[in-house]
């Protein structure tokens, strides 16, 4: 457990980011512009993606090399998180696709009329 530190320390800070987000909020200011602390969504998005990534890698070398029950378990999770969000991007921009050439039918049906 102890060689999983270096993944779930950028893991926490991630979720940290995300709730500090919720936390802090988002204010308009009387000149109209928004305030928020929006840096901290990329950033928690980072982090998170840095603790899958070195989870899959360390577990994967892990998996080969005398493995116990806790890599096996964090091999399954760390690529099934990012199997789903690889579906999901997928899928997103799939839609966000047709959504768009739904628009360019109705502009080039509105050209032609």
């Amino acid at each position: 457990m102890k060689k999983y530190l270096f993944t779930i320390t950028p893991f926490i800070l991630g979720v940290i980011c995300f709730i500090a987000f919720s936390i802090i909020g988002s204010e308009v200011a009387p000149d109209g512009t928004l305030v928020e602390p929006f840096g901290l969504i990329p950033v928690g998005f980072l982090l998170i993606s840095i603790s899958l990534i070195a989870s899959l890698i360390m577990s994967t070398w892990a998996l080969f090399h005398n493995p116990t029950k806790i890599d096996k378990i964090a091999f399954g999770v760390s690529l099934a998180i990012i199997l789903l969000s690889v579906s999901y991007l997928f899928l997103s921009f799939s839609y966000l696709h047709s959504l768009d050439m739904k628009e360019m039918s109705m502009v080039s049906k509105s050209i032609v009329s």
